[in-house]
């Protein structure tokens, strides 16, 4: 037994910290090769099981969207721990109850300020004839007087916040659990080497297909990637080759490059010229799912799936998200092995008629197909031979709105000092659902279209000029914040000293669909200050 480190059960990035922390506060020396070994061994015999890691994984997937109170499991949580920390970092670790104890004492002695937050000072009681008279508004428009009220002293057991977070945290996220006892059991080097089926999809850029050749690397954990993908929307190829390591048995991390220089002075692009990357890996060993991720902050990324190529034909995907009834026209068919397919192979259900094979390679089959008239609007499945793509199309009969997705997002200032965090948006379309009505829950989702884009002016202070400075936004949705310090050309203070280029706007897409008339949807965007300190592991992917 280590003392603490054999208490404690986490990801590999939260090792990595532990280290940092050893390396900066305790004076350890450790080589780069050193930390590594000790990353792998700790992943393997203190990390955690698949079912326990996929409620966090989106913190190592680097997925910047979203809303933190999403994924917090308790309020106790949230009013301790989410106060300062992301919470994907609480819910990937598993510890006994002693550990969450000293784990409070280590906050207490090195960020004292946290004691405010996890033991508060409680309000002392107040008598009848020392409270306040209380205000509130009548019916009709009048003010009311209500009697003053006491406060009570609080209970003699009641509990501090950071006493009922360690109830919920020594309950639901014990050092020893079923799901880990049952996967060290089975947990084995895995066997991934071999040729791999790429489906992803870029937001912004639409869908992606590609092959992934893994091979065998210096260790069972290890292996080497060359992949080459292909942007269905715009043609473009690509080809990265990388090294990985697989901790725990699942749990893949990469870095992949394209061999072309990143852009000069930290800029961004969106289309990438290096990966990083995290997957987990079936039971099964056949399919690796996961984010593709780039940018100072991971904020660009795409998420991807990869299906081990087997003899038979293997469908992954199509270029189309929707087809219209009725209509006629071409799909084309993303997949392996599928030269030589015949009409009689490929089913895309009741209605939906394949006309004929218009030709087929390996990895892609191009069809003719025919739609008829006033099939039901809903999701398709895509069978060829015998694999299905899920929902791999939809069938509608007109685009009802669009929205703007995300529907909110926050990019921060950078470029000189401290790096840019860009955002990317789309406008996906929606067709109403069974009930004909739009924006209600059996809508279907139709996929991204090419839309007009504009930012305007979120009011939220008199005189708002936020839009003459925030940054600018492209014709596919990337927006680029401008550079961070005072800008002396905004001067919006009486002292007539200019300030941040910060502030809060509108994003808006407008689209015309055929036949239709135009709609328009907006997402909420804040552009703040850089983020000046980054907590990131990226060592674990090499």
């Amino acid at each position: 037994m280590m003392r603490r480190l054999s208490y404690i059960r986490t990801t590999p990035e939260v090792w990595q910290q532990a280290i940092k922390r050893m390396i900066r506060l305790n004076g350890l020396t450790a080589t780069a090769q050193e930390q590594r070994d000790i990353v792998r061994y700790l992943s393997s015999n203190n990390g955690l099981a698949p079912e326990e890691a996929k409620i966090g994984f989106w913190e190592v997937e680097h997925r910047t969207s979203g809303y933190q109170d999403d994924h917090v499991p308790n309020p106790a949580i949230q009013k301790t721990c989410n106060y300062c920390h992301n919470i994907g970092r609480v819910v990937a670790q598993r510890r006994t109850r002693e550990d969450y104890e000293k784990l409070v004492a280590m906050h207490i002695g090195l960020f004292p300020g946290s004691e405010n937050v996890f033991r508060p000072v409680r309000p002392a009681p107040v008598p009848v004839t020392e409270a306040a008279v209380r205000v509130s508004t009548a019916a009709n428009g009048g003010i009311t007087l209500e009697p003053p009220r006491a406060t009570p002293p609080p209970a003699a057991n009641a509990k501090f916040p950071f006493q009922i977070a360690l109830d919920y945290l020594a309950t639901a996220q014990p050092l020893i659990t079923p799901e880990w006892t049952a996967w060290r059991a089975a947990m084995r080097s895995p066997k991934l080497a071999g040729s791999w089926l790429l489906a992803g999809y870029h937001p912004g850029r639409g869908k992606v297909y590609g092959q992934v050749i893994i091979a065998a690397g210096a260790a069972d954990d290890q292996f080497t990637t060359s992949a080459q993908l292909t942007y269905v929307g715009t043609g473009t190829s690509l080809k990265f080759t990388g090294k990985s390591v697989v901790y725990t048995g699942y749990s893949w991390r990469g870095r992949s490059t394209s061999g072309t220089a990143a852009p000069s002075g930290g800029a961004v692009t969106a289309t990438p010229v290096e990966f990083r990357e995290a997957m987990m890996m079936s039971r099964d060993g056949n399919t690796l799912e996961g984010r593709w991720f780039w940018g100072s902050f991971g904020e660009l990324g795409m998420d991807v799936r990869l299906i081990r190529l087997g003899s038979e034909p293997t469908v992954v995907g199509t270029d189309l998200s929707a087809l219209q009834s009725p209509s006629t026209g071409e799909l084309k068919i993303y997949g392996g092995n599928l030269a030589g397919l015949k009409v009689t192979d490929i089913d895309l259900g009741p209605g939906v008629k394949v006309a004929r094979v218009i030709s087929a390679t390996p990895t892609l089959a191009t069809v003719a197909v025919d739609v008829t008239k006033g099939l039901p609007v809903g999701l398709r499945d895509l069978s060829v031979g015998r694999t299905t793509a899920v929902k791999a199309l939809a069938v509608y009969d007109k685009v009802a709105y669009i929205r703007v997705m995300p529907d909110a997002l926050m990019s921060r200032l950078g470029g000189v000092k401290y790096p840019k965090e860009y955002a990317q948006y789309e406008a996906v379309a929606f067709a109403s659902g069974p009930d004909g009505k739009a924006h209600t829950a059996d809508d279907v989702k139709l996929g991204p279209v090419t839309a007009k884009w504009s930012i305007e002016e979120f009011y939220s202070t008199p005189e708002d000029d936020d839009i003459k400075f925030v940054g600018s936004i492209d014709d596919s949705g990337f927006f680029t914040p401008s550079v961070e310090g005072p800008n002396p050309e905004r001067q919006k203070q009486a002292n007539n000293v200019g300030t941040n280029n910060f502030g809060d706007v509108w994003v808006v897409a407008s689209y015309t669909p055929p036949g239709g008339s135009a709609v328009k949807a907006q997402s909420y965007l804040v552009v703040t200050v850089p983020k000046y300190t980054i907590y990131d592991q990226p060592e674990v992917a090499r």
